[in-house]
């Protein structure tokens, strides 16, 4: 490949943009490490850059200083703003994430953008990704749960995402379709909320500051692919 030729002003501001997407490439490596997600990411911004004749075109970058200071310093932010420009283009299995997450939205009726939020939270889109705890996979699912859903391979893409998907449909029923009680129940546990009297969102306070921190994290992402 090969950098259109520009000169004068135009030269200067793509100049601009190969430090910007430089940073970019810094921030991202930073964030994911020298791993199969960080690939995916910069293949796909390879792609947006590329043009018809294979040429890379700077200014299909789009960036600016407004844009590279809402990237911030936190991780989960700065991946969550790159997976709306590049979640058509990761794919795992025989399935892409966004193909699984349809499938299983509408074989659940479970709000698709609620399941993104999840795996995001869970994984940050890996299908790869274990735990330290051995929960496995896009949603994270422990072995026991998963051979209850009757998901054979957790890190199937299209597995893991309609067994954790069904799991999450299982938790919206039995608390009156609260996405907060399901989700604090899909991370420590119905069992924790039942011996704490966690019966209504508001009384999440009463869970451990890691399910509660999940919530608001989970619901920040919901709320804020509404707005996309």
């Amino acid at each position: 490949m090969s950098i259109n030729s520009v000169s004068g002003t135009d030269a200067n501001k793509n100049a601009e943009k190969l430090m910007e997407m430089q940073m970019m490439t810094q921030i991202f490596k930073t964030a994911l490490g020298d791993s199969d997600s960080f690939s995916l990411v910069m293949e796909s911004l390879t792609k947006a850059m590329t043009d018809e004749d294979g040429n890379i075109d700077l200014s299909n970058l789009g960036l600016g200083e407004d844009d590279l200071s809402k990237l911030g310093y936190g991780a989960g932010e700065r991946l969550n703003k790159v997976y709306n420009g590049v979640k058509n283009d990761i794919k795992s299995g025989n399935m892409t994430i966004d193909q699984a997450v349809d499938t299983a939205s509408r074989k659940y009726g479970v709000d698709k953008n609620l399941i993104m939020a999840v795996i995001k939270q869970e994984s940050d889109f890996n299908p790869n990704s274990t735990s330290e705890a051995g929960a496995e996979g896009l949603m994270q699912l422990m072995p026991g749960t998963a051979s209850e859903l009757g998901v054979s391979d957790p890190y199937n893409v299209e597995q893991n995402v309609d067994g954790g998907t069904e799991y999450l449909r299982s938790l919206l029923n039995m608390y009156g379709n609260s996405k907060e009680l399901a989700l604090a129940a899909y991370n420590a546990g119905y069992g924790t909320l039942k011996s704490r009297g966690v019966n209504d969102a508001s009384e999440i306070s009463r869970l451990p500051y890691e399910t509660r921190d999940y919530v608001q994290k989970v619901m920040g992402y919901y709320n804020n692919s509404k707005t996309v």
